[in-house]
């Protein structure tokens, strides 16, 4: 496993890259939204499947353009929290439960990717944001021979990695039956 040379790992990322991949194919997801939205429900869905597959493309690949991508995702994150609280929620527990979630998340993720820009070898730098809190996401380092991302794994932990996310998506597939 990739570590940083201040011992930072990359577990979150990989379940972020497990959970966006097998979110893609939500026909649960898509047909909820859609009887109770009608067609625009069904584009929220999609929309909601095309975000998954980037956020766990983008975690899986750990390079700079994917960097941009994981943090970008976490605006997605909060719009869809609003947009669920506006239009799926029906009463002020929902909508309150969403609101934490859809605002702890994002906070949490963004943090959690920012602070790892190293493995992603990306060059963009928030310096007021680092000097705001240097211990959440303050700078660090990569071993300059690591290969973060699914190339940095091990043929088995490529093997494992790909079987988990299709017994994932057998999974989902199955349940939505």
């Amino acid at each position: 496993m990739t570590t940083t040379r201040g011992g930072q790992t990359y577990k979150f990322g990989w379940l972020v890259a497990f959970g966006g991949l097998t979110n893609t194919v939500n026909p649960k997801l898509i047909n909820d939204l859609g009887n109770m939205l009608g067609t625009s429900g069904t584009v929220l869905g999609v929309m909601v499947a095309g975000w998954s597959l980037a956020t766990g493309v983008a975690a899986a690949a750990v390079r700079p353009w994917s960097w941009y991508v994981l943090l970008a995702s976490q605006l997605f994150g909060l719009t869809w929290g609003g947009l669920y609280m506006t239009l799926v929620a029906r009463d002020w527990e929902a909508r309150l439960m969403v609101a934490v979630f859809s605002l702890t998340i994002p906070v949490i993720s963004f943090a959690y990717f920012y602070r790892r820009r190293a493995f992603f070898r990306a060059r963009w730098r928030w310096q007021r944001l680092e000097r705001s809190w240097p211990r959440f996401i303050g700078p660090e380092t990569l071993n300059p021979d690591a290969r973060p991302g699914f190339s940095g794994l091990s043929p088995l932990q490529r093997r494992l990695f790909a079987a988990a996310v299709a017994i994932g998506l057998v999974i989902k597939q199955l349940s939505a039956r």
